[in-house]
């Protein structure tokens, strides 16, 4: 364990000196400000305030959560071959440090904002519709899919040494997934209908199904992307 830890310190450091992850972090904290500002003025519902939040950071967070960690591994392979010869790094713990550091930096910047913001809304917006137990899933709903696309980063990043091939394949196949949810979901293409069901989940109304469903196909994702990771990286000329 004592060289995973040591990676997994290493590279919380490197995210915390990345002016990336600070200046998202800044404009997270600043959207959430200004999401429970509106709830407090506007009587629109807040499950519809709270769910384009959410889609929003989907689509401008996704892309942040996507570059850095796409970029965990392929800007390092330059130097990771005489690091891994003269230090003895085994691929298995740095391979597993940069998952779970990328994965626990990504929920902490989420669920640190996002989190607060929901139950602020809760509490003072003029027209509140949604429910604690609602919030708890919208907010592990997306925690699951930070995390499966922070492993999906990772593995690209293993795969592609050219770190923005990796960046545009993954931005490709994440965004498109997002069109085909939405285009899956919306009763219409209008402000209200795009965003699913998603403000009924909001409001408590998911079904058990539809979260147990969503629970097994993240859990597969988060089991299965760092074994192939691993093993593809041990097989890397390096």
């Amino acid at each position: 364990m004592s060289p995973f830890l040591v990676l997994l310190q290493y590279d919380f450091g490197v995210l915390a000196r990345s002016w990336v992850v600070r200046f998202w972090f800044a404009l997270t904290v600043v959207g959430g400000i200004v999401a429970v500002v509106v709830s407090t003025y506007y009587f629109d519902q807040t499950s519809f305030l709270m769910s384009w939040a959410l889609v929003m950071y989907a689509a401008l967070g996704g892309f942040v959560v996507l570059v850095i960690s796409t970029s965990a591994i392929s800007v390092e392979l330059p130097f990771l071959g005489d690091a891994v010869l003269s230090r003895g790094i085994a691929p298995t713990p740095y391979v597993l440090a940069k998952l779970v550091a990328r994965a626990l930096a990504v929920l902490a910047m989420f669920l640190v904002v996002a989190g607060p913001t929901a139950f602020l809304m809760q509490g003072q917006a003029l027209n509140n519709d949604m429910v604690a137990s609602g919030i708890l899933v919208a907010m592990a709903y997306w925690s699951f899919m930070l995390t499966v696309l922070v492993f999906l980063g990772i593995t690209f990043s293993v795969l592609f040494s050219n770190t923005l091939v990796g960046v545009v394949v993954l931005a490709v196949m994440w965004y498109g997934s997002l069109a085909a949810l939405a285009w899956r979901y919306a009763g219409s293409l209008d402000q209200h209908g795009i965003l699913g069901g998603l403000p009924l989940v909001l409001q408590g109304k998911s079904l058990t199904i539809e979260v147990s469903t969503i629970i097994a196909m993240g859990v597969v994702a988060l089991v299965v992307l760092p074994i192939v990771a691993v093993r593809v990286f041990a097989t890397r000329d390096l």
